[in-house]
């Protein structure tokens, strides 16, 4: 691999005289630039020969290094726009608002380097994805340029994540059956952690198809992978609260209810993601059970405890402007419809 090295950097030179000269772009195979690996350590830097779905190689001092794709946190590339650059470290750091507003800034026209384009793209529809999902911003116009994305890079090791939001949006947008399939990506990988997701993830949607059998399956298999990474773990017990929804539709409201409380007595409050799942899922249960009031206390939970998750609180609300006239209480009915329109514009919840 050694003697392959001042090739590489030949082709560079003959790639950046050409560059400069015509204003050409440039697609090289190869690419200096760094991985930064997903649990934290220092970045590895060298030239990086391979990138497909389920890994990227790095050829470093003529050592080629291999990084599974569910392990990679960024890649960032030689001579990419400082704004990109810094726009990846806020989207790994949970910032996104301070990394749209860097994407915003990218001298689009200034990127030559075929790879930097490619992640130019991806990104631009993730964190349009991101906007929309948080209903700041157009679903449809993040679904095409995700798609279109995916379309050209299906072998790049950013697929799985334009995948799992591209069955995001579809979620958001009333499209179950078109997220079982982009989920399906996430099952269907080699990485025990992603299957985990992307199993949680696709029986949700089958779920929201009432395919209960086919939704309990996809369940069934997540709670019982190996796994013990923290976001598995997780959604080992969402799948679980997903699991005994289906017992729920399939007739069982009291045992399902029993369940529900057990899990919420064994478990930590503090965990939005979980008990927002669990309280809606009670909700849910008891206004098809015909116990209104019970039902809103339910969703009240969420709505008042946790609203940091968006989609759940959506739910909460649309069902809270359901229930209250049921109790004699337009009032709040209309407040908690206000609520949804103005927190929530661009969600499903609004049109059901």
């Amino acid at each position: 691999m050694k003697s392959s090295t001042p090739l590489r950097i030949a082709a560079s030179l003959v790639c950046l005289t050409l560059t400069t000269a015509f204003g050409s772009t440039c697609a090289l195979a190869q690419q200096e630039g760094r991985v930064f690996p997903l649990k934290g350590g220092a970045a590895v830097k060298g030239i990086i020969i391979e990138r497909t779905r389920d890994k990227v190689v790095i050829e470093v001092r003529g050592a080629n290094q291999s990084f599974p794709s569910n392990e990679i946190a960024r890649v960032v590339f030689e001579g990419e726009p400082q704004q990109l650059t810094r726009a990846k470290d806020f989207i790994g750091q949970g910032n996104l608002d301070q990394a749209i507003d860097e994407f915003k800034k990218i001298d689009v026209p200034s990127i030559k380097i075929d790879d930097i384009k490619k992640d130019y793209e991806f990104y631009r529809g993730y964190l349009a994805a991101v906007n929309a999902l948080r209903a700041k911003g157009d679903a449809a116009g993040a679904k095409t340029l995700l798609l279109n994305w995916a379309k050209e890079n299906a072998n790049s090791n950013l697929f799985y994540s334009a995948s799992e939001k591209l069955g995001e949006l579809a979620m958001a947008t009333g499209a179950p059956s078109e997220a079982a399939k982009y989920f399906g990506v996430l099952a269907a990988s080699p990485f025990p952690d992603l299957k985990v997701k992307g199993g949680y993830l696709a029986g949700k949607a089958l779920l929201a198809l009432n395919q209960t059998a086919e939704a309990r399956a996809k369940f069934a298999a997540v709670t019982q992978a190996q796994v013990s990474d923290p976001a598995s773990l997780k959604l080992k017990k969402l799948a679980n609260v997903a699991s005994i929804s289906c017992d729920a539709a399939e007739g069982k409201a009291d045992q399902a209810l029993q369940a529900l409380e057990k899990v919420v007595d064994e478990s930590d409050s503090a965990d939005a993601e979980l008990f927002s799942a669990l309280y809606n899922t009670m909700g849910g249960i008891l206004q098809t059970s015909g116990k209104h009031e019970e039902a809103i206390l339910a969703f009240l939970k969420t709505d008042l405890l946790y609203a940091s998750e968006v989609d759940a609180h959506a739910e909460a609300l649309h069902w809270l402007s359901q229930l209250w006239p049921k109790v004699g209480e337009s009032q709040r009915a209309t407040e908690a419809k206000s609520k949804l329109a103005k927190l929530y514009p661009t969600s499903q919840w609004l049109t059901k």
